[in-house]
């Protein structure tokens, strides 16, 4: 049973808890939890009743922290506790930073594994997912990694974390581990790798494939949407075989091609454990899935139970010659093969599905979700050829490359022989799947939560629980269901039931689609949002990030987002959702509903937006700009890593001066330049109840920079303003970290570490520690150094004038000089660029 420390925190030490935790998460039940206990741990102060809950726990099997914030100091004091527990075997920390600096993370990683790596733990489970520290963060981890307490690790879970390049450290901490541990006479038996949504591309996929291959010991290969294409691709699939344990292979949303796809039936073969196998969305073409389609039919996986082919640009008769095969030889394996370019042969590949009794096998989707015929083969064998000649392969294996070259082109047309021949026998049926756990009951008499239960909702009998819970309880007003992935026939159903609860104000509907088709999210969606309206609902709060619904998306909360029922709304998140082109219809919606509701004779009072990574780029930018300056009541509006170049931030800039109501703003990671800060630092005065801004990683440059300061210093709310990476100099950074510790006065935090102060790192830190600590200067081993020479003298044409200090400290604005038209657009040029993780 869990053991209960005390009672200041309240713990999750409910049988159901005990259960969920060894059942589930298969670990013992001893050790504590604080899911989602939304703690804001900033101080040593602010951690003490926790921590000290740690180290009074007696038998510290696991810890989760997931669901909480702490910043540096709370995490000292988190990390002193932990080196009480030599024994700690799981560390679940994913989603621990909300709110936090990037800049901050990494020392918090480390002293937390470094308490870990002093007390000799031997960690089994380590999940930091759903923490956007990108690439350095992997250099919090690296050290603890190559450690000998990570000599016994057999999962990582490292999924949504903006990586990057900083996935070439984690392989390479990978392969250290195993020469390390190999070298103390102990096997690294890594079981579980999940690492989606983290831009690895290429060079991080030839890196991990690299490590894959060396380690021989995976299970689960979990690395969906992350931009990897052929090269990538080919290294994983060479690495593949020599994991011959490995049940689980995720590369959905990657591009995998032909060349790609064939490679990776070259491995299929030898993996006899296989139970899942997703290729949705990979562009493997009619050759490629040929290949794959024909490995699986001909060799003996007893255990496989999905293969996911959605996606695909297939052409129908693939389908159809596999048919009678699949019956007979996988007939228990669910073959998904939704969104391809089946066209006007649909329907009569449906109905011979049909006529064969294999609907609940094979899986078409709807005809409405079809791509269309697909391209004859010879276009696509043009385009894969062009991609050939343009693409180099990083990193693949020497035979690995002549192993994939000379293999042979399948004709379309022709599967029925590229699988005549085989010896045809029937599968042993897979054991049926486990039913899914009762629905939670209902945590009040007002919330309705099932969060985080990792529940598989497919069809309608699956969400009885659900819709009886809401039927037993129509006054619910809030309804969590985050964490658990939602099919359509158990939407339809909480849908219907939904119809019931007129009094709903809150929706938490965030990371409920995992592993669904990116065609079946809106229809879910769109079906529960009906419901609402139906109901009559006047919904205050809907939280839909982290569900990569794209463009699409957007589309099915449309008509939601312009009703009567959206009037009240006050929060609406949509982070990480893939909108793109999407953004625009978000934010036109908005519009509507504020024209709607002044007809109405009422008034909207939305106070929060979040959207970021969403690729909003400069139209969706300029959309929602447009939306926030006319609807005016914004407290948040956090839009960072989108994408965004100077015209949107400069258009954001506008929207947000007319919200004179803003307490938090993010615009971090995107790109506006010198010219966006300057227009946000004419917005700044209009925002008196401000307590943070973040114009992280914008480039602001000198110019901005200061711009940004001078306008800030007179904030009287304002507790952070970020300029990280903004390509600081060191004569500008004096400038304002004087105006900056003379003009505050209070405990305000001016960061602006990880910019170009070079040689001159220490004097400029030991200025800010002289003047009161309020500036933020990070460590000597993040700043980038001395700008070029060419950059230095471009430097936005900034003359390095001293700040008059009485001027500064009686809030006189930085007056803008004329812009010079050829100039302004050397400018543009240089901001066109490609950072150090490939994206622009």
């Amino acid at each position: 049973m869990l053991l209960l420390c005390s009672t200041t925190f309240p713990l999750l030490y409910t049988a159901q808890g005990a259960n969920y935790v060894a059942s589930v998460m298969n670990r013992t039940a001893g050790g504590l939890s604080f899911l989602d206990r939304q703690f804001k741990l900033n101080t040593r102060e602010d951690a003490e009743e926790l921590a000290k809950e740690i180290e009074a726990c007696p038998d510290l099997i696991y810890l989760e922290l997931r669901g909480n914030t702490i910043g540096i100091e709370a995490g000292k004091r988190i990390a002193e506790a932990l080196e009480k527990h030599p024994e700690l075997k799981y560390a679940l920390w994913s989603d621990l930073f909300t709110g936090r600096l990037k800049n901050e993370i990494p020392p918090i990683l480390r002293s937390m594994c470094s308490s870990m790596m002093r007390v000799g733990t031997h960690l089994t489970e380590l999940d930091l997912s759903d923490n956007a520290f990108g690439p350095i963060g992997a250099e919090g981890i690296q050290d603890f990694l190559c450690s000998p307490s990570a000599f016994d690790l057999k999962t990582l879970r490292l999924n949504n974390n903006g990586l990057g390049a900083g996935g070439v450290i984690i392989a390479n901490c990978l392969l250290t581990a195993h020469h390390n541990a190999a070298a103390a006479g102990k096997r690294f038996a890594l079981k579980t790798f999940v690492a989606g949504r983290n831009r690895l591309e290429d060079p991080g996929a030839v890196a991990l494939a690299r490590a894959f291959k060396t380690l021989g010991s995976l299970e689960e290969i979990t690395i969906p949407q992350n931009g990897i294409r052929k090269d990538g691709i080919e290294a994983l699939a060479g690495s593949l075989r020599f994991n011959a344990n490995l049940r689980v292979i995720n590369f959905n949303d990657n591009t995998c091609t032909r060349n790609g796809a064939m490679a990776i039936s070259f491995s299929l073969g030898d993996l006899a454990q296989l139970e899942v196998l997703d290729l949705g969305d990979c562009l493997c073409r009619a050759n490629g899935t040929t290949a794959i389609l024909a490995v699986l039919v001909s060799r003996q996986f007893p255990k496989l139970r999905e293969v996911n082919l959605s996606g695909n640009e297939l052409p129908a008769v693939v389908i159809k010659h596999v048919l009678s095969t699949w019956q007979k030889r996988l007939g228990s394996t669910k073959l998904r093969v939704t969104n391809n370019g089946f066209g006007g042969e649909f329907t009569d590949l449906a109905e011979e599905i049909e006529q064969r009794g294999l609907e609940e096998i094979i899986d078409l989707g709807n005809e409405s979700d079809d791509e269309g015929t697909a391209s004859e083969e010879e276009d696509d064998d043009a385009e894969e050829s062009d991609e050939e000649d343009n693409t180099s392969r990083q990193g693949s294996e020497e035979e690995d490359k002549g192993e994939y070259q000379s293999l042979p082109c399948v004709d379309k047309h022709d599967l029925t022989a590229a699988l005549a021949g085989l010896s045809v026998h029937r599968a042993t049926p897979a054991p049926a799947a486990p039913p899914a756990a009762a629905a939670a009951a209902a945590a009040g008499p007002f919330e309705l939560s099932f969060l985080d239960q990792q529940q598989k909702f497919e069809v309608e009998a699956d969400a009885k629980g659900v819709a009886a819970a809401l039927a037993a309880h129509p006054e619910v007003t809030s309804f969590v269901l985050r964490g658990n992935t939602l099919g359509i026939g158990a939407g339809e159903r909480i849908a219907q039931a939904l119809e019931h609860c007129p009094n709903l104000k809150e929706c938490n509907w965030s990371d409920l689609f995992t592993g669904r088709l990116r065609s079946e999210i809106p229809i879910i969606v769109k079906r529960l949002c009906a419901a609402m309206i139906k109901a009559g609902v006047q919904l205050r709060s809907l939280d839909l990030s982290d569900n990569a619904f794209g463009p699409i998306g957007a589309e099915s909360i449309q008509e939601f987002l312009e009703s009567d029922s959206a009037f009240s709304l006050e929060e609406l998140r949509l982070n990480n959702c893939g909108l793109g082109a999407g953004a625009v219809t978000v934010a036109n919606s908005l519009l509507t509903l504020n024209n709607r509701a002044i007809a109405a004779g009422r008034r909207l009072n939305l106070k929060v937006i979040v959207a970021g990574r969403n690729r909003l780029e400069i139209p969706g930018a300029l959309a929602f700009a447009k939306a926030i300056g006319e609807i005016g009541t914004l407290e948040e509006l956090t839009v960072h890593q989108n994408g965004i170049h100077r015209p949107g931030v400069i258009g954001l800039a506008e929207g947000v001066a007319k919200n004179p109501g803003m307490k938090r703003l993010s615009i971090a990671d995107n790109v506006g330049g010198w010219e966006g800060a300057l227009e946000f630092a004419k917005a700044l005065p209009n925002l008196q109840q401000l307590e943070s801004a973040d114009f992280s990683d914008c480039l602001s440059k000198d110019k901005g920079c200061k711009a940004l300061v001078q306008a800030a210093v007179r904030l009287p709310q304002l507790r952070v303003l970020n300029l990280s990476g903004s390509e600081l100099t060191a004569p500008v950074a004096e400038q304002i970290v004087k105006l900056w510790s003379r003009g505050r006065g209070d405990e305000a935090i001016l960061n602006i570490s990880t910019n170009n102060l070079s040689d001159e790192f220490g004097r400029i830190r030991d200025l800010a520690d002289e003047l009161g600590g309020q500036v933020d200067v990070g460590e000597s081993d993040d700043d980038c150094g001395s700008l070029s020479g060419s950059e230095a003298d471009e430097e936005e044409d900034i003359e390095h004038e001293n700040v008059d200090e009485d001027e500064a400290s009686e809030g006189k604005m930085y007056s803008d000089e004329e812009v010079d038209e050829e100039d302004y657009y050397e400018d543009e040029e240089e901001e066109e660029y490609y950072d150090d993780e490939g994206e622009w």
